[in-house]
């Protein structure tokens, strides 16, 4: 997470408020200050950034951006009569590492550069696809989809950056630059049908152990189950909200 700045934005004045609590319930107050929270209060969600480098798709597994917010993100990136160019591009990437199917929970960055989306008027080079569903549909017995993809998208944006020198190019392929800011809605409260509330505090959940992790790598690396079974409760806690 470190030099990456998240907006998390939503047309929901609930996970607004969710998000603001969990967030301040949970997040050290380093880490909290990397997330900007706020209310779209447009209906067409009109994306609150001006600029950012990597857009959360809460996707589908198999990488259609054309329903809910991947509708807009799809409208937003794609050039004119091209809409259906944001899904082409995903699913290639997708098929690629996971023979078209990306599991729920899972988070795949897909490059935008040399494409015919790269001249967005965004500048954002990347599109994070966190399935939180196989199709549209409820996913509210998937209990912790939304804990998972945030985790993942967490390890997804480091060892990104990881792989990319401090000058911006990459150790492992010319196209690749750093993510500096990244902007996400929420995470399976539409179509999906989680709750604002459960939303909020697994993503919450989710920064905070990862930032545990990242500090204690030693504790991590080698979990007591004393330990597993304390992380392990703090989700439970979230499955009925």
């Amino acid at each position: 997470m470190e030099g990456i700045q998240f907006v998390l934005f939503d047309i929901s004045e609930d996970l607004v408020k969710a998000w603001q609590r969990a967030f301040a319930q949970h997040v050290p107050d380093a880490a909290r200050g990397r997330f900007t929270i706020t209310l779209s209060t447009n209906e067409d969600l009109s994306f609150p950034a001006e600029q950012f480098d990597c857009i959360v798709s809460p996707a589908n597994s198999y990488g259609r951006l054309d329903g809910s917010f991947d509708y807009y993100l799809a409208k937003e990136l794609a050039p004119p009569a091209r809409f259906e160019a944001p899904t082409e591009i995903a699913q290639a990437v997708l098929y690629r590492q996971w023979r078209g199917y990306a599991p729920p929970g899972t988070c795949t960055l897909v490059p935008l550069k040399g494409t015919v989306c790269a001249d967005n008027k965004y500048g954002c080079g990347y599109i994070a696809l966190c399935p939180t569903m196989r199709i549209p549909e409820t996913v509210t017995w998937n209990r912790e989809v939304v804990y998972n993809c945030m985790w993942s998208l967490l390890v997804a944006l480091d060892q990104h950056n990881a792989s990319v020198g401090a000058s911006g190019s990459a150790t492992e392929g010319e196209a690749a630059t750093r993510i500096k800011k990244v902007l996400m809605a929420g995470l399976a409260t539409g179509v999906g049908r989680v709750s604002a509330e459960r939303c909020a505090q697994q993503m919450a959940l989710a920064v905070k152990h990862y930032v545990d992790a990242c500090e204690n790598p030693q504790k991590w690396s080698s979990l007591s189950w004393n330990d597993a079974l304390d992380y392990a409760q703090e989700a439970n806690d979230t499955h009925s909200l």
